[in-house]
This record gives C-alpha cells, sequence and structure tokens, in this order.
C-alpha cells in the first residue's frame, strides 16, 4: 500500500481498532508542506489521523488523503489578545474531548504551549510536542530597536521557555527538536531525557530528484525563504552588490512574501526597491521549489534567525546544489564545511560574497559540491530515515513498539 511518496510501505495486519493521531499545526500550508506525508506513513502504519489546523487553501487535499480536518477559527501564529486566545482553547477543548486521540502532535511554539494545556484537562494519553526551531523571541535581530522592544521580547523569551517547561516535563510528554543546539538552550527548563533530537520532517527525493546545473553565466543563486531580515535577506542583497561591482556575472533571485505576522518581515516596498536598483530579482511566492532550484547554480540562506533544520536548503541540497549558509544553530546541520557548500559568520555580507566567489570562480565545484549535497540528504534528512524514526516515537509512545504492533516497514528509493 503505497502513501504517495512511494518511501514507505507498512502493513497492520494485529490491530483491531485504529488508534488515533491529532496533528495540531498553525496552517494548512505548512501541514501539506511539512507534515502531509508524514500523517499518510501513519495512517498506512494503522493509525487513523486527523488534523486541527486554520484553513486556507488546502483543507481539500488533506481530506482526499482520507485525513480528517477540524478547522480552527480563532488560531493565529503572533497574536496575543487574551479573549481571542480564550476563543481558541474552547475550540481545542471541543476538538481534542471530541475526537479523543491516543496521541496528539503539536507542532511550533503556540500549538505546543495551548495544546499542551488542553491535552493535559482532556487526558489526552500522550503528547508529543514539535519545535522546527526557536524561531523570532529567541532571535537576537539587529531589527530589534529601543530598549521596550529588547526588554518584551526578552519578557516573553522568558515566558515561553517557563511554559515550555511545563508542558513537556509532564509524565507522558515528549518535545522534537531538530538540532543540537536547541536543545542546550532548552536544558535548563526541560529535563533532556523529556527531548528528543529529529533531524527535519524528511525531503521526499522522488519529488526533489538530482537536476543539472543550467548554462553559465549568469550564475544563478538562489535564496527560498519568507522575507524577513532575520533570514539575512539583507545581508544577501549586500554580497550581491558586492558581486556586481566586481563585475561578477551572477544573478540573485529571491523567492518567498514578507510575514505580516513577524515584527522582521521586509516590506514590499523594500524588496521592489533592491529590484528596481537592480541588485536582485523578486519572484514573490514559490510554487514549486524544486523548479527554482533546477534554474539555479547555488542554493543560499544567510539567516541568523533561530531555524531548527532549513528545510529549504534541504531541499536545494536533494536536487544537487551546493549550499552556502551561516553558521549558527539549524543552518550549520546542512553543511559539511567545504565538501558540500560553505558555512560563513551571521551578518557578514563580505565573507558571504567570498564564499560565493569560491563557487563561481571553480565551476567544477558546483557539481562535485551538488552531488555530496543530494548524498548528504539521502542520508540523513530523508522522509525514508525520518519517518521511521517517528512511527517508531508513535509506537513507543503507546507502550506497543514496532514489532509488538505488527507495522512492517519496507523502503524503496
Amino acid at each position: 500500500m503505497s502513501i504517495g511518496t512511494d518511501h514507505i510501505m507498512a502493513s497492520n495486519p494485529q490491530a483491531k481498532t485504529a488508534k488515533k493521531i491529532l496533528y495540531l499545526v498553525s496552517d494548512d500550508s505548512y501541514f501539506c508542506s511539512h507534515r502531509l506525508n508524514l500523517a499518510k506513513a501513519a495512517k498506512c502504519a494503522g493509525f487513523e489521523v486527523a488534523i486541527a489546523t486554520r484553513c486556507k487553501r488546502h483543507q481539500k487535499t488533506i481530506e482526499e488523503a482520507e485525513i480528517k480536518v477540524f478547522p480552527l477559527k480563532h488560531f493565529d501564529r503572533a497574536g496575543l489578545n487574551p479573549w481571542r486566545q480564550g476563543l481558541l482553547l474552547l475550540e481545542l477543548w471541543k476538538v481534542y474531548r471530541g475526537y479523543q486521540p491516543h496521541i496528539v502532535h503539536q507542532v511550533a511554539m503556540k500549538p505546543v504551549i495551548l495544546g499542551s494545556v488542553v491535552a493535559f484537562f482532556s487526558k489526552v494519553p500522550y503528547v508529543i510536542n514539535a519545535l522546527g526551531g526557536l524561531g523570532f523571541l529567541f532571535t537576537e535581530s539587529h531589527g530589534t530597536r529601543g530598549i521596550f522592544a529588547k526588554c518584551k521580547r526578552a519578557l516573553l523569551r522568558q515566558f515561553a521557555s517557563f511554559a515550555l517547561g511545563l508542558a513537556c516535563n509532564q509524565k507522558r510528554a515528549l518535545l522534537i527538536l531538530q538540532n543540537e543546539d536547541d536543545i542546550k538552550t532548552l536544558v535548563p527548563y526541560i529535563k533532556r531525557e523529556k527531548m528528543v533530537l529529529v533531524k527535519g520532517s524528511g525531503i521526499d527525493m522522488h519529488n526533489y530528484p538530482v537536476q543539472p546545473l543550467p548554462k553559465s553565466p549568469p550564475f544563478i543563486i538562489a535564496c527560498l525563504s519568507r522575507m524577513l531580515w532575520d533570514k539575512g535577506i539583507g545581508d544577501l542583497v549586500e554580497a550581491a552588490k558586492i558581486l556586481l561591482h566586481e563585475r561578477y556575472p551572477v544573478k540573485v533571485v529571491l523567492y518567498g512574501l514578507p510575514d505580516a505576522e513577524n515584527p522582521a518581515s521586509i516590506s514590499e516596498r523594500q524588496l521592489t526597491v533592491w529590484q528596481n536598483e537592480g541588485y536582485i530579482e523578486w519572484q514573490g511566492f514559490c510554487e514549486n521549489s524544486a523548479d527554482a532550484y533546477s534554474a539555479s547554480h547555488i542554493a543560499v540562506l544567510p539567516s541568523y534567525y533561530r531555524e531548527g533544520l532549513p528545510r529549504t536548503l534541504l531541499e536545494g541540497a536533494s536536487v544537487g546544489r551546493p549550499i552556502v549558509t551561516t553558521d549558527v544553530p539549524g543552518c550549520r546541520e546542512t553543511v559539511i564545511q567545504g565538501k558540500n557548500g560553505y558555512l560563513v559568520p551571521a551578518h557578514d555580507p563580505k565573507k558571504l560574497a567570498l564564499a560565493l566567489k569560491q563557487l563561481i570562480d571553480n565551476p567544477d565545484l558546483l557539481d562535485k559540491m551538488g552531488r555530496e549535497s543530494r548524498k548528504l540528504v539521502e542520508e540523513q534528512f530523508s522522509e525514508a530515515v525520518i519517518h521511521k524514526t517517528m512511527l517508531e516515537i508513535y509506537f513507543n509512545a503507546l507502550n506497543e513498539g514496532i514489532k509488538k504492533h505488527g507495522a512492517i516497514f519496507n523502503y524503496s528509493s
């Protein structure tokens, strides 16, 4: 029985009554890009699966996968309005009590904190929390100006750390993190045995096949990201200026939109100014990242945001592109220095430009490092690897284990 990605097949002949998993995520777009294939794998392993989320445009896609959808009307990622949060808690209470899952898998800061409150009072048997990075609150942003803004962020960071501790130190709870730096940051608040390292959500290698490099020049440098200052977009523009002023035959292409819910969002006006000045080409929303990377030579993300494990870089690596990114938590996990790309210091456009020059001046490195990138994804970050780990976590949460549950996994790439 295929789950669509052809990576995992599972049979569960011993299960008489399907155990229920409920995913709680911020919106349906994120679920489809990061967790839908995992949910399909769980279904194939014998689970009944549902999701509670803010629905924008993918509800039908999720339901076509035979996954029940509970639309949330009052969910917003960044809002702190007490009345709205109270309404969201009431919504979640109705979903959790009505569906009665055996496991809830809650993803991102707000779902983890609020969902854990509801899970506790609705007596959900097991809670799996997951953070794809520590996000804006834990990012030392150059965009945070003024004592008030810095104090507000520090207070919210302390509150979030305390709340995460309450949520994840419960007896039948677990927190999944994507890099060791995040684990070290949270150790003062969460018991180490309550945290598990799982490297990302898995890349579907079939949807991101290796592609030949396009003809050059120009050399196309692709950055797929939300348009945030914290993602290093401003530093990339400065690096582009350096390269262009030195007459390097490059084109820096930005794919992504501003994020109105994030204080570090870059305005459309600023992006348009950069484009009109000829430093970048801004493509806006990217419907197909595999196509974007296929048209490029280098994948870049000069982020200093507290990433978990940047999926966009792993997608570029799977297509067979060298990676240039910053030596910061999350990003550094995607590069073996000098083998499949380069790590550079954060906030350093000159070093960023130097790393890009190294690749452009040595075109043979593009292909060589691209092959190493693909190999790295296959070995550490593919869906075959990640989904196997996640299903083991699900079964172990139920004290059943893979063998006892009767699930048989067959991987084919």
